[in-house]
């Protein structure tokens, strides 16, 4: 910082001295280290804007404007250009990615003094154990946001998340705490044994009179002022803002488990015996809950939309009108639920079981497999999960034995990489399919691999060409093509050749069942029109690497020598293209105005429906495929494991885990599938999509 020196000479008709004249009477003279002295109004002094630095501003260029150098407030910091003594600026995107930071995918972020980056939008694949803060069973969490959350258990363990890392709170109890619930980060209160009741104001944990001695399990409130707990004997107290007080339970011989609600007066409790509770504002009243099983936890999305868990893998579903079984994937006993929306709910068992519902059916979730031995009970198959919250859908928290926790930031990649019955692996290289749970994969000799949800399976292709390419125009009419002009069509039943040309084909794609191409070498177009494959004319002798189309008059292929055509419905035209002459091997588009191809060293192409550009991709590896599920949601794969994101600002490298070459990328939906060297399969899951 440039020091100001304030210089008061003697007075000369009421003017000070300033350098080699004086300021008239009024204005004193500033003095900056390497300019000459000035007079200025006082109250200028250590003002933005006055265009003098003074102390702690790094600039002052006149005026309070961001944007042109130097930043309102007259520092660089948050001004949107990067300055040299910044690693970052929030005004800025960060254009590496969070790969670098040892995570699997994200961008990082600037803190606010620019001088490092943030962690904090970074993500990992998959569940992920996170630090210990205590090695006590904890049984319950909740939290404010992502940057803060408590989890409680037994001998009054109490820990603290602060979007870090997990610290242990002073309790005043030691008594096993199995609820906790808040209505913020500074009213925070957990239940447990003999009536145990603890409230948190931002600083201290401090015991509150409960007015029993049973066991309480869960606790929920609507706000401050209005908090329920539930416990043994069918116990069901309430916090008014004042003191705890009973209320009359429709039980006394059953225990209850669990207690959410959708306001103060919609309530739900669970417990034993499959005994489910409603409370109406007026009374609490039994449901009929068709089963016996014990329940252990409750959540819900709202009054019509409410989950319940419990013993056996039981799930149950409330629609408004009544409970419902859902099929549940395990018949281990559940002991948690929570979720952040209708069509993302997780489930959580004391056999080490993660369950996701995705809106259509419940699922395993894959865990980490770093427990060490002596975490893991001799009778169980993985460490008892006990509670799960989440303050959104990529950020999600499971508690466990031991004092282990577990994050889920949103995002799985799943290897699926299969082996041939004959033991030999196959290369596959290329995958289309009509939705997530319906995937085909093609490659050499002839390899077909069809994905159902249960699991990948070979289906008889009737040749050992070399297939590269498939598409479909749904799940009952598949077109693969590949070597020696190899076209074969799937009916819903089976594999049957068509015949075309003689040259290898490596790509395929239609606007609809009765309107298909396929290119190859030397410039091969094949159109199929629902009778016959015929030849077109390309204008290009150069070898077709990939076709892509928005529709029946607007079709794109790309090959060798950055050779990019366009048929607009009449014929066939070259396309310019930024002068790399470098072979391109794939094409997708969002739309006819938004168009990516991607090819050797590195090279991404972006059409704006005007022209060809190049995009800087961050990398020089070879990338063989592209595709997307909109504009700003861009995937491309390559070679040594090589697997970039585009989010609309810039592409950014994610982990693909493996170092095999990846040739193709297909998805829909949510889920998307990564197939490459090797019989290389990868599963991409996300819980939400990018807006």
């Amino acid at each position: 910082m440039l020091a100001l020196i304030y210089i008061s000479g003697a007075c000369l008709q009421g003017a000070i001295a300033c350098g080699e004249g004086f300021c008239p009477s009024g204005l004193i003279c500033v003095v900056e280290k390497d300019d000459a002295p000035a007079c200025v109004v006082p109250t200028s002094v250590n003002t933005c804007g006055n265009s003098i630095v003074d102390d702690g501003e790094d600039c002052d260029d006149g005026n309070r404007e961001g944007g042109d150098g130097c930043g309102s407030d007259c520092v660089h910091c948050g001004d949107g250009v990067l300055a040299k003594d910044e690693i970052c600026d929030p005004g800025l995107p960060v254009t590496i990615s969070c790969i670098a930071m040892n995570y699997d995918f994200g961008r990082p972020g600037c803190i606010s003094s620019c001088d490092d980056l943030s962690a904090i939008p970074c993500g990992s694949w998959n569940w992920r154990r996170q630090e210990r803060a205590t090695l006590e069973t904890l049984r319950g969490v909740w939290g404010s946001g992502p940057q803060d959350a408590f989890a409680v258990g037994d001998n009054g363990a109490i820990t603290r998340y602060n979007g870090q890392d997990w610290q242990a709170m002073p309790s005043p109890t030691s008594k096993r705490l199995s609820g906790v619930w808040g209505s913020g980060p500074k009213d925070v209160f957990a239940v447990g044994t003999l009536g145990t009741i603890l409230r948190y104001d931002g600083q201290d944990w401090r015991a509150m009179s409960s007015t029993t001695l049973t066991t309480l399990h869960g606790v929920w409130g609507s706000g401050p002022q209005d908090v329920f707990a539930v416990g043994t004997l069918g116990t069901i107290l309430r916090y008014n803002g004042h003191d705890w007080q009973s209320m009359a339970s429709p039980t006394s011989a059953e225990g209850l488990a669990d207690v959410w609600g959708s306001g103060p007066r919609d309530v739900f409790a669970v417990g034993t015996n499959g005994t489910i509770l409603r409370y109406n504002g007026d009374s609490w009243q039994a449901m009929t809950s068709t089963t016996s099983a014990d329940l252990r936890g409750v959540w819900g999305s709202g009054p019509q939309d409410v989950f319940a868990v419990g013993d056996g893998g039981m799930v149950l579903h409330y629609d408004g009108q009544g409970w419902q079984a859902m099929a549940s994937p395990t018949s281990e006993a559940l002991s948690g639920v929570w979720g952040s929306g209708p069509q993302n709910v997780y489930a959580v068992g004391v056999e080490g079981t993660m369950l996701h519902y995705d809106g259509q059916s419940w699922q395993p979730m894959t865990l980490p497999t770093t427990f060490s031995a002596a975490e893991v009970p001799l009778s169980t198959e993985g460490v008892p999960l006990r509670g799960v919250w989440g303050s959104g859908p990529q950020d999600v928290f499971a508690v466990a034995d031991q004092g282990n926790t577990l994050h889920y930031n949103g995002q799985d990649w799943q290897n699926m990489t299969l082996l041939t019955s004959s033991t030999s692996v196959e290369w596959l290289n290329g995958a289309w399919g009509s939705g997530p749970k319906d995937v085909f994969a093609v490659g050499a000799n002839g390899t077909i691999q069809h994905y159902n949800d249960q699991g990948w399976q070979a289906m008889d292709s009737t040749t050992s060409a070399l297939l590269r390419g498939v598409w479909g125009s749904g799940p009952k009419d598949v077109f693969a093509v590949g070597t020696n002009g190899t076209i074969l069509r799937y009916n819903g039943e089976d594999w049957q050749a068509m015949s075309s040309t003689t040259l290898t084909l490596n790509s395929v794609w239609g606007s609809g069942p009765k309107d298909v191409f396929a290119v190859g070498d030397f410039g091969t177009i094949l159109r199929y029109d629902g009778q016959d494959w015929q030849a077109m004319s390309s204008t290009t002798l150069t070898t077709l690497n990939g076709v892509w189309g928005s529709g029946p008059k607007d079709v794109f292929a790309v090959g060798d020598f950055g050779t990019i055509l366009h048929y607009d419905g009449q014929d066939w035209q070259a396309m310019t293209s930024p002068p790399m002459e470098v072979p391109l091997s794939g094409v997708w588009g969002s739309g006819p105005k938004d168009v990516f191809a991607v090819g050797v060293n590195g090279t991404i192409l972006h059409y704006d429906g005007q022209d060809w550009q190049a995009m800087s991709s961050t990398t020089l590896t070879t990338l063989n495929g592209v595709w997307g599920s909109g504009p700003k949601d861009v995937f491309a794969v390559g070679e040594f494991g090589q697997l970039l994101h585009y989010d609309g600002v810039s592409w950014l490298k994610l982990n693909s885990t493996t170092d095999r070459i990846l040739f193709a990328v297909w998805g829909a939906g949510k889920s998307s599938f990564v197939v490459g060297e090797g019989g290389a399969i990868y599963r991409h899951t996300r819980t939400v999509l990018p807006r």
